[in-house]
């Protein structure tokens, strides 16, 4: 399997168990995801180990995106759990805390998984590394229907349409959680903002603009 059918693979499958009939071929292209397999994240959130948990974020995915890297960005957007994971309790249960797995993720996915892959000849343009690398970097950034978010990301130089795939991302990342209210919070703020809603913001920011 190469780059471009293991993307294939990620972007047509629809349950977590289709994806992993793969295991052995993705663990060829990126060796690491091989330790986020059976790895318990004992968070009350969470109802899969890592590697599950990675699988559904990417089954989750709409089919339609217009960005190859977002499904590679949800197969190994928590990879960073595996190097931050600190013990916590709450009612008496182990609840494990992963405090800066973003950033960590981030780093993995630039120094180790993207090297490796372009030295096994996988061909990944300077444009997709930077893409792959903000929707691993910012898959867990909390957000609000407030202007100054989307304001943010532009402000970076993120498009429209790269917005509204961060959210997707976001959708597909928490309802592979636990359904707790933050999180069916988290899932319909990211749903509106991945839709129509934010030309709506977007008209907002740019009136402001013309009108300063």
């Amino acid at each position: 399997m190469n780059l471009k059918e293991l993307i294939k693979i990620l972007r047509n499958s629809n349950t977590a168990e289709e994806i992993d009939s793969h295991r052995d071929e993705i663990i060829q292209i990126i060796p690491r995801t091989k330790d986020m397999i059976g790895f318990d994240q004992q968070n009350l959130a969470h109802q899969y180990n890592l590697w599950e948990h990675c699988l559904w974020t990417v089954a989750g995915l709409p089919k339609d995106i217009d960005d190859d890297m977002v499904y590679l960005a949800a197969l190994v957007h928590d990879i960073g759990k595996l190097e931050c994971q600190t013990y916590d309790e709450r009612d008496g249960k182990v609840h494990m805390h992963y405090y800066g797995h973003q950033k960590i993720s981030y780093e993995i996915v630039r120094d180790k998984i993207i090297p490796y892959m372009l030295s096994i000849g996988e061909n990944l343009t300077k444009n997709e590394r930077d893409r792959l690398l903000f929707y691993v970097k910012y898959h867990d950034d909390h957000v609000s229907l407030r202007l100054k978010h989307l304001k943010r990301y532009l402000d970076m130089g993120i498009s429209i349409s790269q917005f509204q795939n961060i959210m997707k991302l976001q959708v597909a990342d928490a309802k592979a959680h636990n359904p707790w209210p933050a999180i069916l919070e988290r899932i319909e703020i990211c749903e509106k903002l991945s839709g129509e809603y934010v030309y709506e913001l977007y008209k907002c920011i740019v009136w402001g603009r013309e009108n300063n």
